[in-house]
């Protein structure tokens, strides 16, 4: 287990060199954003073996021994959450992207960005290995919680299927349904989804992604289509609830959300041409929408993309201010998701910014905090992390100490060696800017 590993028996090898591991921490005189949605309120917070210990109003009597980090009335907030990341799908443009040892090595790099920018959580929204996950909790490679979801299921001619148009079927002329370095798997009917499922379930998977509709990056499905059938996403939801966990789903019209969600799916990535019955479909079935803002505005300009890929993608960016306005007239659960890929992550901060334009700097926060957690804490059983998201006593130390206020200007975000004091996960300090 992390708390374990990180905690009590290697947290040197998981820290930053010259940072001395604590596993009694005080912050004193802090302003306190526990990620509820309540307001800042100043306090103090101990943290002892990867947990917050105790969050009190008044002054804390902390053991000889702990180490104290004198607040000053800064802004304490819980470690960031993405919801919708590709940690292996950063490999820059004319570089083997399908390479796993290149793909391994620009997700390390992508990992460490993260934590520099305070988010020490990230959900894959599929093709990170779960062996990623295991090596973060490890401490031997750092990087942040990861909850992977393995190899995305995608039926033949989905946004999954990444071959050219002279490649074999995996299935029909190969010994593997695997494709595009293990991040996508093919399967079509009913027993290849239950097989497919089953086996990143097998992997270490804690959630299980489909594509269910037409993507911008895929060559050869358009938007409009379907995909996959009733009964195959019926398939995947039974064999992921069979391990306590969920099913998420890529899609953008409204006919792909219906489908899905009357079918199961508990998560929806991106929908962005959905219509306002859909909307409330979505509400009232308790279903969440993560989508992404800043990826939307740049995806047309990457390199790399043909001018069906470029269409696709203006098409569902005229989507995107209409999905805002429903996701706010209904209050559906959105979190914080950024889907950056092709060497993008740098722009990771700028999704605060976008989001301010439409939401509060503390909903915001609240969205890249606790709604977040939320939503990744559906893989029930298999979320063997514990609690996180919100500073509460009892739950995982995932801590930013701020030396300027997001809350007055959240853009101050996009400079963390200035705002940033320093980052805790799970108890431990990993980046320290004092």
């Amino acid at each position: 287990m992390r708390r374990f590993v990180l905690t009590l028996a290697a947290v040197a090898a998981f820290m930053l060199p010259g940072l001395a591991p604590a596993q009694v921490v005080l912050f004193a005189d802090v302003r306190i954003f526990d990620g509820s949605g309540s307001a800042a309120y100043a306090g103090n917070v101990l943290v002892k073996d990867g947990l917050i210990e105790q969050v009190s109003r008044s002054s804390i009597d902390a053991p000889a021994d702990a180490t104290r980090i004198a607040g000053n009335g800064r802004l304490l907030t819980p470690g960031f959450i993405d919801l919708h990341s590709h940690l292996t799908g950063h490999v820059a443009e004319g570089l083997d992207n399908r390479d796993p040892v290149v793909q391994g090595a620009f997700a390390a790099k992508v990992a460490s960005h993260y934590l520099d920018h305070g988010f020490t959580t990230v959900r894959d929204a599929g093709g990170t290995t779960p062996g990623l996950a295991r090596a973060f909790a490890s401490g031997e490679i750092e990087g942040p919680r990861l909850f992977p979801s393995g190899a995305v299921v995608s039926q033949t001619a989905g946004h999954g299927d990444w071959r050219e148009r002279h490649e074999a079927h995996p299935f029909l002329e190969s010994r593997s349904p695997y494709i595009g370095g293990r991040s996508s798997i093919i399967a079509d009917g009913v027993d290849q989804t239950l097989a497919a499922v089953r086996e990143n379930l097998k992997n270490g998977a804690t959630q299980i992604k489909i594509m269910g509709g037409g993507g911008v990056m895929s060559e050869f499905d358009p938007s409009h289509t379907l995909q996959p059938s009733p009964a195959e996403i019926r398939a995947a939801v039974q064999a992921a609830g069979d391990w306590d966990t969920y099913v998420l789903a890529h899609a953008y019209t409204s006919e792909a959300v219906t489908r899905l969600v009357n079918n199961g799916v508990r998560c929806i990535e991106h929908g962005l041409l959905i219509d306002d019955a859909t909307a409330k479909l979505v509400k009232d079935n308790d279903v969440a929408i993560s989508t992404q803002l800043v990826i939307f505005r740049t995806l047309g300009e990457m390199p790399g993309l043909s001018d069906n890929n470029r269409e696709k993608a203006s098409l569902v960016l005229e989507g995107q201010e209409n999905l805002i306005r429903l996701i706010k007239k209904y209050d559906i659960t959105t979190g914080f998701g950024t889907d950056l890929i092709n060497s993008a992550y740098k722009k990771l901060p700028e999704e605060f910014t976008a989001r301010a334009n439409y939401w509060g700097a503390a909903e915001v926060l609240h969205q890249a905090t606790a709604e977040s957690a939320e939503v990744i804490r559906m893989a029930g059983k298999l979320n063997r992390e514990g609690l996180f998201g919100e500073i509460r006593e009892g739950w995982n130390a995932d801590l930013v100490l701020f030396n300027e206020d997001p809350l007055d200007d959240i853009s101050v975000i996009e400079t963390p060696r200035r705002s940033i004091a320093l980052v805790m996960l799970d108890g431990t300090i990993v980046r320290d800017y004092r």
